[in-house]
């Protein structure tokens, strides 16, 4: 059938293909269908309507589609679409006086390449501002009701179904799969061979936690996107303007020019291609706003779907290195700040004693005094009281404070519940359902420190105790600054201007001029985002671009024309990038160790032709399913579409084996924490949440998770982790001699239990 409708004829002999017979009336393939079912057995031949013998086989087998028939399938369906669903725009006019009725879809193709085009559906403009524009009710004439808009998987309002096997868990109707396999055969196999219980206990506990709709943040969110009010995930509703296309230029043959022409052809070209470049940026900037609008309103549409709920649920699932999510994708607390803010505890509790202590602490986080020991944070609320009732009473009147805030809405969740609970009179009995969040201190470099024992590296990343927080960010920034100051202050012993420097030359005048260009543009949120995923294989042209984000919003501040001096930008978040990683390299030369030899071994496994593979601690058969891609065509009803093979019987990606492991592994050892510490709070009865490394729970319960989370990561690593991760491999690759685990240090992993600061 999907061969009839790609143009390909039909499988039985003499069926002639759907294609080529004008448009696709719903009734020829609602007819074509029928006669499969019918043929297949799906379906009575009586004319009755009931189920074939078939039927049940059917709907329990589940079946994956390749991709080929999914992409068959859904070029044919966009093509009745296409032909089918007309606009018309509101009018009171009737009869010949009506406006026309035109397609609300168009499909159009557009050169890419000297042979290649691309597809395109766009939607009819009219139709796209109301979608953008109008409230999406029940009561629109043009657009259906919220709860249909909604994505397929979305929260529950009953919990949901415990994992008891791979395939069976979740949500009562719709099927979703226990591991995201990224299509790995291999793993896929493994997860029904592994001892999984430990693993879905910890996501039957998360899956279990009852949530609610914040409302003062969903009102607060809704007055942002009616008003226009950028902030936070609401994104401006303003298009940036483009700069106009600049004309082609016309091909000339060099050879045939003389020096001076040549040279203004040049310069002529290379003003064409800063304009286009220029153009194309906005082009883009523009569609990443389309797509942070579209985001924006799938949010807030679930969330006031949701919104009357007493109570909420979210099923979880893992990744294939073990890392547990939340099943639905656009609101859960492992979304983006609105959506953390859009989600309380549906159960609340009593403050306590200390509530409101964590409560104040969580608000100076959430400011960004997250510097300084906890009574310091706490004091810091205290002194910005003004500010925390303005949030509250006035939240978009004069003082914009908690707007400034990195996790704005956040922020003002956590206003609303300090004054409820001060105003109350009796906050220690003020039933307060707001998660307070612990964070890992850099929980990467924590791990890498614990594996290796690494006592200077666990200092930095508070495993020892100390009656103050250490700031890894800040020990590199300090480094980074004092380097690119020297680097700034040299001296240019020649002329800049010369045209036959040397390649020396070269490289000194583009350090200095890199340095000059970022000296003193250099905080902790420069460095922040590379210290943070270095130890997760952040790659040099990862790093550029995460520095380069906040360079180009910082000399934007002072009043540079970024696009003027993109490539004197991009130069020098190269070697700020470069930097950066060096000074890590030499701080916590016991997390390289580590890495380093894990990744030597990674090379040794793939260099046998083999997926790096391992269980983690938790039970969590993970195999890395990199493989090099193929690409292939597929003949459709719309057009040829390209995809790419990556299947088990592709060859590896060895150099994605290699590099992804450490990290992978890393994040193995994280996942496998959380949900330790997970099946230890339900044990004492406690909520617990968290988004891999941040620990959520009821203020009143702070202490109490701590301990548990401090416990969890000593029993963890109390484990001789890098020996049995040896021992495995020595077991499936004995003709593979394993170089030596590197020497540990003197790290008493005993310190963790009291350090204030592990996680704050």
């Amino acid at each position: 059938f999907l061969d009839e409708i790609s143009g390909g004829g039909g499988s039985t002999p003499g069926q002639k293909s759907l294609k080529g017979q004008g448009r696709y009336h719903p009734s020829k393939v609602q007819k074509r269908c029928k006669e499969i079912l019918l043929a297949e057995g799906y379906v009575s031949s009586d004319g009755s309507g009931e189920e074939g013998d078939r039927k049940k086989v059917s709907m329990n087998d589940f079946e994956e589609w390749d991709p080929v028939k999914k992409v068959k399938l859904g070029a044919a369906l966009i093509r009745m679409l296409l032909d089918h669903t007309t606009f018309s725009r509101p009018s009171k006019r009737r009869g010949r006086n009506a406006p026309p009725v035109e397609a609300a879809f168009r499909y159009s193709r557009r050169r890419t390449g000297e042979k290649k085009f691309h597809g395109y559906i766009s939607i009819h403009p009219d139709l796209m501002n109301i979608a953008l524009n109008e409230e999406f009710t029940s009561s629109s004439s043009l657009l259906i009701a919220p709860s249909k808009l909604n994505t397929r998987v979305q929260p529950m309002v009953v919990p949901p179904n415990d994992w008891t096997d791979v395939n069976n868990g979740g949500y009562e109707t719709i099927k979703v799969p226990f591991m995201r396999t990224r299509h790995c055969k291999t793993q896929k196999d493994s997860i029904h061979r592994a001892d999984l219980s430990k693993v879905m206990e910890g996501l039957n506990v998360l899956g279990k936690i009852p949530w609610k709709i914040n409302r003062n943040v969903l009102d607060a969110a809704l007055k942002c996107w009616q008003d226009g009010i950028v902030l936070g995930d609401i994104p401006s509703q303003v298009d940036y303007e483009v700069p106009p296309l600049p004309e082609s230029q016309e091909y000339r043959d060099y050879k045939t020019l003389g020096d001076m022409e040549k040279k203004m052809h040049i310069d002529a070209f290379l003003k064409y291609r800063e304009a286009l470049n220029k153009h194309n940026r906005f082009k883009q900037k523009n569609m990443d706003l389309h797509s942070l609008r579209c985001s924006a309103m799938l949010k807030l549409n679930q969330a006031k779907k949701f919104r009357d709920f007493e109570e909420i649920f979210f099923p979880y699932n893992v990744d294939f290195r073990g890392r547990a999510y939340p099943v639905p994708p656009h609101l859960s607390i492992v979304g983006s700040d609105l959506c953390r803010a859009l989600l309380v505890f549906a159960h609340p509790k009593p403050l306590g004693k200390n509530g409101l202590y964590w409560l104040k602490v969580h608000l100076a986080n959430l400011a960004g005094a997250d510097k300084m020991s906890f009574d310091g944070r706490a004091q810091f609320t205290d002194e910005n009281m003004d500010n925390v009732r303005a949030a509250v009473n006035d939240p978009f009147g004069a003082n914009d404070w908690w707007m400034k805030f990195d996790d704005p809405f956040q922020g003002l969740a956590t206003c609303h519940e300090i004054v409820q609970a001060i105003d109350s009179g009796d906050h220690e009995n003020y039933m307060c359902s707001l998660p307070v969040h612990m964070d890992g201190s850099c929980n990467g470099l924590q791990h890498y420190a614990a594996l290796g024992r690494d006592r200077g590296g666990g200092k930095a990343v508070n495993l020892c105790i100390d009656d103050k927080p250490q700031d890894v960010y800040i020990g590199v920034m300090h480094e980074v600054i004092r380097r690119v100051a020297l680097d700034a202050d040299e001296m240019i012993p020649f002329d800049e201007n010369k045209s036959n420097m040397t390649g020396a030359e070269k490289e000194l005048l583009k350090r200095v001029k890199s340095a000059r260009l970022v000296n003193g543009l250099i905080d902790r949120g420069v460095v922040k985002r590379t210290v943070m995923t270095s130890v997760y294989g952040v790659t040099y042209i990862g790093a550029k671009t995460q520095i380069k984000e906040k360079i180009d919003e910082k000399l934007e501040e002072r009043g540079h024309d970024i696009d003027e001096i993109e490539q004197e930008i991009h130069t020098a978040c190269g070697y700020l990038a470069s930097m950066t990683m060096e000074v890590m390299g030499q701080q916590f030369k016991g997390a390289r160790q580590t890495m380093n030899w894990l990744t030597d071994c990674a090379r040794m496994i793939a260099a046998q032709g083999q997926p790096v593979s391992f269980i983690s601690p938790i039970g969590v058969p993970v195999v890395q399913p990199y493989r090099q891609r193929r690409p292939f065509t597929v003949v459709t009803l719309l057009q040829r579409i390209t995809l790419t093979n990556d299947s088990d019987k592709m060859p590896l990606h060895r150099q994605r084996q290699v590099s992804a492991f450490p990290p992978n592994y890393v994040h193995s050892l994280d996942s496998s924490h959380m949900l330790l510490t997970a099946i230890e709070m339900q044990k004492r009865g406690l909520h617990f949440s968290a988004v891999h490394d941040s620990y959520w729970t009821h203020p009143c319960d702070i202490e109490e998770m701590n301990t548990v989370l401090r416990e969890s990561f000593i029993e963890l690593y109390n484990r001789p982790l890098l020996e049995e991760l040896k021992g495995m491999w020595e077991m499936r690759y004995p003709s593979i001699n394993f170089p030596d685990i590197p020497e540990q240090g003197d790290l008493d992993l005993e310190d963790v239990r009291s350090a204030p600061y592990f996680f704050q």
